[in-house]
């Protein structure tokens, strides 16, 4: 395993960090546990999790499993995000300052965890101020309660004014941008990366597989990702099919260069940070 430093930051990370979206949902609680003892062993340091994953079951899982093995998790570097809806109510949703302060506690409760290292909006609010969100996120660092602060899912313009805005109140400036990136998902090339090289925040990619479909032995039939309908979470790949992508041929099977195996080729460009 490699270490990098998470965006501009002093901390130090594996260049793999392990997503648990599924965890305690779609993977049995059992082969979850397996997964993230390997991971461990394997040297990574980072888990990356969100409070609307299996109704808060990941993170809740995530609680369990490391307050089980103290000794080894201790220093794990532990990312969580919040923006979707969490409940019925009408403020149980977006970056509002209430709504940030129930999901900011009940992450820190169901992560058995003082402090989140990494907190990302995990999308866009186009019915919030940013400057409201900043404040909230810079009074949650100057309390001890997070590390530091990451956006996911957010387009170029969108980036650039939540940077820039950060810098011109003097709050804390997100150091992270989490995005979809993927030999069958590159749109993020035009603008977002630009962006975000320009501003020397960190890009972490999430779905480097292409939801497996960039895996070996993946079947013809490949796969689909229907994102959520929120506008705001919505990316230039939503409910892209990997057979219409320029990355795979007419049979649907990845084409990968120099014999390489698909999930070899896959990693190799979403390691830019």
């Amino acid at each position: 395993m490699k270490y990098r430093k998470l965006g501009n930051s002093g901390l130090s990370v594996s260049n793999l960090i392990l997503g648990t979206m599924g965890f305690g949902t779609e993977t049995p609680e059992e082969e979850t546990v397996a997964i993230l003892d390997a991971f461990l062993e394997a040297g990574g340091n980072m888990i990356d999790t969100a409070d609307v994953y299996g109704g808060g079951a990941s993170e809740e899982l995530l609680g369990r499993w490391r307050a089980s093995r103290p000794d080894s998790t201790s220093r794990l570097v532990v990312a969580t995000k919040a923006r979707f809806g969490t409940g019925p109510d009408v403020n149980d949703a977006g970056t509002s300052r209430p709504h940030l302060h129930r999901a900011l506690n009940t992450s820190l409760r169901r992560l058995g965890v003082e402090a989140i290292d990494l907190y990302q909006m995990h999308g866009w609010d186009p019915l919030t101020p940013v400057e409201e969100t900043l404040s909230f996120l810079d009074a949650a660092v100057r309390a001890g309660k997070i590390h530091y602060v990451g956006l996911s899912n957010f387009t170029g313009w969108q980036l650039q004014l939540v940077l820039s805005t950060a810098r011109a109140m003097g709050l804390q400036v997100p150091i992270t941008l989490q995005q979809q990136y993927s030999l069958a998902c590159r749109e993020i090339e035009y603008e977002v990366v630009p962006a975000a090289l320009h501003n020397e925040i960190g890009l972490l990619p999430w779905s480097p597989l292409a939801g497996a479909s960039l895996a070996a032995n993946t079947p013809d039939t490949m796969f689909s990702m229907p994102m959520a309908r929120d506008t705001a979470m919505a990316t230039p790949c939503s409910g892209i099919s990997a057979r219409r992508s320029p990355a795979t041929s007419t049979t649907g099977r990845p084409l990968m260069p120099c014999g390489r195996s698909p999930t070899r080729s896959a990693r190799r460009p979403v390691r830019l940070r």
